[in-house]
């Protein structure tokens, strides 16, 4: 987002800390939200405290001026005094993904692809985690609560007896033979003279196509349930990336296509859009949205519904994010400070009593501690990471530039 100068007028990027015109402090500087790594070191204590793989495994290498094809990182380089966080291609070609000297928004950057990758493997790893051949997520979206409660009501009948045993048996094999056949290799597809597109991983899920020079999402029923096998349906594979032919528009620049890539998250922190002022407070982009209330000098939670759309999507929300300081001149409160006064309210809106619903069979009351999800927190959502998973950083798109 550019900003305009309170000294000489010039615009200017706001990551920058001061004006490239006449020198000036950006008191507006960007930052990464309360609460997340803020330096260098402090990202490589969160990456340790989470139980992650060696950075050679999850090809994360924080601290690293990494030279070799598939990486991403994060460094300081020491001549210029910038944090440069890049990604090396499969080709060893580099691209930069943020240079400059904020370190804070240089190690969010890396922060946010990283949470995507663990959320993609988090999704790679659960129908090898599920022992007992329940339905597993789709699209990097986590459990559905139907699938949780099925899932629950599967676990109490492995203790009716041998019939129920025999049962789950028999469905755990059917299972396994399905996910052999559950996984579609993203890309273009031509099925009935119309163009599709796989955006993820599993068949069932995450499907546009292109109708009316746009992509719009499939919700046809027959068409999903073609595509949804991954064996019939990989005769009608086209190409990667090959679209041209197609006589469509690239899917990967759909926002549809962005908001998988950003694991459907909009990152913390403080938002300006038109006269208002909001603030996100959840990993996830439809949940802990609060817009500042001048009349009360406080913060007002509301509904994903009412915050600006542009918001609500991590591609278009970094045009829109900043960092303020609490003044007589910006005139709003900071909103820790105001959490702090308010905690009874912002407790009622927190993630665990907005989201989740006690009275639900899979609450965390009758949640089963021996699952395979044992590792899940509410406080860190997909940042946990269990060291019954495993890494393979092979499904990860190494051609694009982030």
């Amino acid at each position: 987002m550019k900003i305009k100068c309170e000294f000489c007028e010039n615009m200017y990027d706001d990551t920058l800390e001061n004006c490239p015109s006449c020198g000036a402090k950006n008191e507006y500087v960007r930052q990464s939200a309360p609460n997340q790594p803020l330096t260098i070191e402090q990202l490589k204590e969160w990456y340790e405290e989470k139980g992650l793989p060696p950075y050679e495994v999850t090809r994360f290498f924080i601290g690293e001026n990494y030279r070799k094809p598939k990486a991403f990182g994060i460094y300081k380089d020491e001549n210029t005094g910038n944090f440069i966080v890049y990604k090396n291609k499969d080709t060893g070609e580099r691209a930069i993904r943020y240079e400059g000297t904020d370190e804070a928004y240089a190690v969010n950057e890396l922060l946010m692809r990283m949470r995507q990758e663990i959320l993609n493997q988090k999704e790679n790893n659960l129908p090898q985690n599920d022992s007992q051949g329940r339905e597993t997520l789709s699209g990097g979206s986590g459990y559905s609560r139907e699938t949780m409660k099925r899932n629950k009501i599967i676990d109490s009948f492995a203790t009716i007896g041998v019939l129920a045993i025999i049962i789950l048996i028999s469905f755990c094999v059917n299972s396994v033979k399905s996910y052999k056949n559950a996984i579609s290799d993203p890309g273009y597809y031509r099925y009935n003279d119309r163009t599709y597109y796989h955006i993820g991983n599993y068949s069932n899920s995450n499907w546009i196509e292109y109708a009316g020079d746009e992509w719009k999402d499939v919700s046809d029923g027959e068409v999903l349930k073609v595509l949804s096998d991954a064996h019939k349906v990989k005769k009608y594979y086209v190409s990667e990336n090959d679209y041209s032919s197609l006589e469509c528009t690239d899917a990967t620049d759909t926002m549809m296509y962005q908001d998988y890539q950003y694991g459907y998250s909009v990152q913390y922190g403080y938002y300006s859009y038109g006269d208002d002022v909001y603030y996100h407070d959840n990993f996830y982009s439809e949940d802990g949205w609060y817009k500042y209330d001048s009349d009360t000098d406080g913060w007002e939670y509301i509904e994903a519904d009412y915050a600006p759309e542009e918001l609500r999507h991590q591609a278009l929300a970094f045009d829109y994010s900043f960092l303020p300081d609490w003044d007589t001149e910006t005139q709003f409160s900071e909103f820790t400070s105001w959490v702090e006064d308010n905690r009874e309210i912002y407790d009622s809106h927190s993630y665990d009593s907005s989201t989740w619903d006690s009275s639900d069979s899979w609450s965390s009351s009758t949640w089963d501690s021996s699952d395979s999800w044992s590792s899940w927190s509410s406080d860190d959502s997909w940042d946990s990471w269990s060291s019954s998973d495993s890494w393979d950083s092979g499904s990860t798109d190494w051609g694009s530039d982030w």
